[in-house]
């Protein structure tokens, strides 16, 4: 594999068909293949701002404190009520550093007031459709960085139930499906290759 890819894209133009909460853009573009090719090609990407997540581990219950809440795209596919399990997680604000967003969202949504965090990885949502990157973290606290009640900012709408599980518990979660946010299931796979991280 050659590392040429730069001059794969040429006469590339943007036409804006939304903008809203994210935006949606058409690129259009002339794409050669690696045989020479050029083909003129159009794709609809969704720009989104990058976010942030955070694996919370309370380790004075020995559980991760994972986020239940209500969205709209799981409930427009059809998966079951709407309602998902994930890490607390949100958009990092302008001015924001990812760590600093991580810690906000880790209180907002969790009560937990989060000191160190432990860099994990930064995905990309959806490569085929997002600009969206998550950076990950986890987080280990106890009983006594509890400083809230969590459940996210009534004015963001936000109605979030808090969902404590055992390593075994998540895991069967995700192993039966029940647990399907991607940036989640990648957070706990690292949990379970680092399991002294977590003293489990």
């Amino acid at each position: 594999m050659t590392n040429d890819q730069g001059d794969r894209i040429s006469n590339l133009a943007k036409t804006t068909l939304h903008d809203g909460w994210s935006r949606l853009v058409d690129y259009s573009f002339d794409y050669r293949f690696s045989d020479g090719t050029v083909t003129a090609r159009s794709w609809e990407v969704c720009e989104r701002p990058a976010a942030s997540s955070v694996l919370v581990f309370d380790r004075s219950a020995g559980k991760f404190v994972l986020v239940r809440q209500f969205r709209v795209p799981v409930y427009a596919m059809g998966e079951g009520d709407g309602f998902f399990v994930e890490a607390a997680a949100g958009l990092i604000d302008e001015g924001e550093t990812p760590e600093e967003a991580a810690i906000r969202e880790a209180r907002e949504e969790t009560g937990y007031h989060v000191e160190d965090l432990l860099p994990l990885r930064s995905i990309i949502s959806a490569p085929g459709l997002m600009t969206e990157k998550v950076h990950c973290y986890a987080a280990i606290v106890d009983e006594t960085m509890r400083v809230g009640t969590g459940g996210g900012l009534d004015e963001e709408h936000e109605d979030i139930e808090l969902v404590f599980l055992s390593f075994d518990e998540a895991m069967a979660m995700v192993e039966n499906g029940a647990l399907s946010d991607a940036k989640t299931v990648v957070m706990l796979q690292w949990a379970a290759l680092n399991r002294h991280v977590f003293g489990l």
